[in-house]
């Protein structure tokens, strides 16, 4: 199933290698040797990072912040680049490479990182080179195109654990790369695939699995043996007939109802919960009617046991493709929040001609400060959803606005949708109810025209629209789309402020395909199910924002040129780190790094440019007392504005490097 490339051992003076090493493919000597992992304890990964980065998100709270303070707004325009080298799994440097949008984790001086088509490198932190490599071998009738996004793996017990594109959790020996088991998370001929990185935690490895836009059956979230790849524990999104949301669906809608998962989810080792963000309900259009849980919600399971102990849909009855695949931040802050007590008040009354004092019970209402686990997770749309971590509830008023309607067959449209007070972290029009609309002389299809000047497929003008605008088999209607994905959000202590990456004024127009026209594919469902017109990259901008998580408000809000898809870190001496996809609007593709100051977003420094977008987000870590700053770099296909040839030519930048510096 795989060939498996070692390498020398240098310090022991002594060459292993695998069964099945190909010369052709072998690395560079290894420098250093690579210590186990042990069983991480949930206070270990809870911390936050320090000397290693134990997990794609830094720790088990997401807030990717680092609890380093080597490098610091005062020395930081020093950073000098200490290495960096290119993968070798990326030879034409264009689109065929896929997307590199990986996080590495680091742990012990050993850098661990996974590239699109789920090869998996282990290398030498404090110098780039290759220690093994370890390359998956695929079903001869498994496609594996360009790969996808794979956002990386996970340690420990002495294993790396990686999802891989056909659906499999691979746990590779972290010292020769082997494989010491394999098992099938969905299975890829019905459509599955697995595109969030691992979690390790007490024993277990947690993953969700995705493919429902393409058709797959309903996804689910897993919980498997650390040690033998066992399956412990499985929740679908999706509720099988008579559990509870069941009643939600439409009887024929539930075996294919979508639910893809894109990103981990963040653990509370206190409360024992598992918290993650659902994707959309599939076919996009003309289900039967009902609100479609547990799609297009934050969840939250019961760790060990896989049960719901509550959720919060951010999207009713979806057809917009409104998932959630930015990962979640969790946090505790103090909040001003109603308490209902009793008190006894005291009267006078006059009994038999005298007065005499009488008490009586009321229940009175206060805002009291108070102490509570929060975590928020940002929509498609730019709205920030803050929650109580422990019960589900808003921490920070979320309304349920009446929307528009639609009486058209099958569209089924639900009455309300949800929209966070505060800020919105776009650029976009905001409309008065809050919701984000589309600009139709800025968003363009992907013949480069004004949607407000273009003509649809079926020879009509473009309806020009705002996010939950119905649309039906009789015009094509264009809505803000897809623009907070999964760029990482990160989390700062010290400023109690979330930090968002994403794309302003991305717009799709979408037009219903009647339900009795709807075909299903090799997988057995419909997906998608909708004629749409997709818009260029090009015309779209970028948001990178903080928002404060005690009022949802913007402490500091930049528009760029080009869309920010890198996703952010965050270090203790008020740093923090973001990749560019290229200058102004970044169609040379040329990345580039840049630290800003947390509390404010001034620039502090920019890196010299690299060979092809960012489209991953930093990790910091020490090797011998010297900080570390490191990114992948390689693009992304999702909103891919590089145009090295020029606007209308169809080459792109990609590339597999990993850049990292280091104060001299």
């Amino acid at each position: 199933m795989r060939r498996l490339v070692l390498v020398p051992l240098l310090a022991l003076g002594i060459l292993v290698v695998g069964v099945g090493a190909s010369p052709a493919g072998r690395s560079a000597p290894a420098t250093a040797l690579i210590t186990p992992s042990p069983a991480y304890t949930a206070d270990q990964l809870a911390a936050p990072a320090g000397d290693n980065w134990l997990t794609v998100l830094g720790s088990l709270n997401g807030n990717r912040y680092s609890s380093l303070k080597q490098i610091t707004p005062s020395n930081v325009t020093t950073l000098k680049e200490a290495w960096h080298i290119n993968l070798g799994t990326c030879a034409t440097k264009d689109a065929a490479c896929g997307s590199l949008e990986a996080n590495a984790v680091v742990a012990d001086g050993v850098y661990y990182i996974q590239t699109p088509k789920s090869d998996v490198f282990a290398l030498d932190a404090a110098t780039g080179k290759q220690l093994w490599h370890w390359v998956p071998t695929y079903d001869p009738a498994f496609n594996v195109g360009t790969g996808g996004r794979q956002p990386g793996v996970a340690i420990g017990e002495g294993k790396v654990y990686a999802p891989t594109r056909d659906g499999y959790l691979v746990a590779l020996d972290q010292i020769l790369g082997g494989v010491v088991w394999k098992t099938e998370v969905i299975p890829w001929r019905k459509g599955g695939r697995v595109s969030d990185s691992p979690v390790y935690y007490n024993g277990m490895v947690i993953t969700g699995d995705s493919g429902g836009d393409g058709g797959s059956v309903s996804n689910a979230m897993h919980a498997y043996d650390a040690n033998n790849g066992r399956q412990l524990w499985s929740w679908t999104v999706v509720p099988q007939p008579g559990a509870p949301g069941s009643n939600t669906w439409a009887a024929t809608d539930t075996h294919y109802g979508g639910g893809a998962m894109w990103e981990s989810p963040v653990i509370d080792p206190k409360l024992n919960l598992a918290i993650f963000g659902t994707g959309n309900p599939v076919p996009w259009n003309s289900r039967g009617p009902g609100m479609n849980l547990y799609t297009d919600a934050i969840v939250a399971l019961n760790v060990y046991t896989g049960q719901l102990v509550w959720a919060y849909q951010t999207a009713h009855h979806d057809l917009w493709d409104s998932d959630l695949p930015n990962n979640g931040v969790l946090f505790e802050q103090t909040y001003n929040l109603p308490k209902t007590t009793t008190v006894r008040v005291k009267h006078r009354v006059k009994v038999n001609g005298k007065f005499v004092t009488r008490y009586t019970k009321k229940k009175v209402t206060k805002l009291v400060p108070t102490k509570r686990p929060g975590v928020a997770f940002v929509n498609k749309y730019g709205m920030n959803f803050i929650l109580d971590a422990e019960t589900g509830k808003p921490l920070v008023p979320i309304k349920e606005v009446p929307v528009p309607q639609s009486s058209a067959p099958d569209v089924n449209t639900w009455k309300t949708q949800p929209v966070p007070q505060g800020d919105n972290v776009l650029f976009n029009k905001i409309g008065a109810d809050g919701r984000p609309c589309t600009d139709g002389n800025i968003s363009q299809t992907n013949a480069y025209v004004p949607y407000s000047q273009a003509t649809a497929p079926d020879g009509k003008p473009f309806k020009i629209g705002c996010a939950y605008d119905p649309y039906d088999t009789t015009q094509y209607v264009v809505t803000p789309f897809e623009m907070m994905d999964w760029p990482a959000s990160s989390y700062s202590p010290e400023n109690h402020t979330f930090i968002t990456c994403g794309v302003t004024d991305r717009a799709g127009s979408f037009e219903q395909i009647p339900r009795a026209s709807q075909v299903a594919g090799s997988a057995g469902g419909i997906g998608a199910g909708r004629l749409g017109v997709g818009d260029t990259s090009t015309a779209n901008s970028g948001n990178f924002s903080s928002s404060n998580v005690l009022n949802n408000k913007l402490t500091w809000h930049q528009h760029w040129q080009a869309p920010c898809y890198s996703g952010s870190m965050n270090t203790a001496s008020g740093i923090t780190f973001i990749g560019h996809l290229g200058v102004g609007n970044a169609q040379d593709g040329k990345g580039y790094l840049e630290a800003v100051d947390t509390k404010t977003g001034a620039s502090l420094w920019t890196s010299p440019l690299m060979t092809a977008p960012i489209g991953a987000a930093p990790v910091t870590y020490t090797v011998g007392g010297k900080q570390y700053v490191s990114v992948a770099v390689g693009g992304q296909s999702h909103n891919d504005v590089s145009r090295p040839k020029g606007l209308t030519n169809p080459a792109r930048l990609r590339d597999d490097s990993i850049y990292t510096f280091a104060l001299p």
